[in-house]
C-alpha cells in the first residue's frame, strides 16, 4: 500500500493553533472537581462479579464463507464463545458453564 494518497500526521503546533480560535472564549477549567449524584434512571444495576477463570485467545485462518458462516451463528448465539462451547457440548465433551454462560462485558449507554 503506498502512502501518496495519505495525509500526513499534523504536528501539535500545528492543532493548537487551528484549535486556538475555536477555543479561545471558552472559560478557563477551575481545577475543582465536581461529582454530581447520579439520578436513579441513569444509575447502572450492580452485577454480579464474575468468577475469576484463567482465560487465553484462541484464533485461526478460515475462508470467508466459513467465517460468515460462524459470525451468523455467533450472532445467533450471543457471543463465537458461546457457540464454540455449546458445539463441543453437543459432541458430547466436558465444557465448562463459565464458556457456556460467558459474563457479558459489552459497554451499555444509556442514550
Amino acid at each position: 500500500m503506498s502512502s501518496a494518497g495519505l495525509k500526513r500526521k499534523p504536528s501539535g503546533l500545528e492543532l493548537a493553533g487551528a484549535l486556538a480560535p475555536i477555543t479561545g472564549d471558552l472559560p478557563a477549567t477551575t481545577g475543582t472537581r465536581v461529582e454530581v449524584e447520579p439520578s436513579a434512571k441513569h444509575r447502572q444495576a450492580a452485577t454480579e462479579a464474575a468468577p475469576k477463570v484463567e482465560l487465553v485467545q484462541v484464533n485461526f485462518r478460515a475462508s470467508k464463507g466459513l467465517a460468515k458462516l460462524i459470525a451468523r451463528l455467533s450472532a445467533e448465539r450471543g457471543s463465537t464463545r458461546r457457540l464454540v462451547a455449546q458445539l463441543l457440548q453437543l459432541d458430547g465433551h466436558e465444557v465448562p458453564e463459565v464458556d457456556l454462560n460467558p459474563p457479558d462485558t459489552r459497554r451499555r449507554y444509556d442514550d
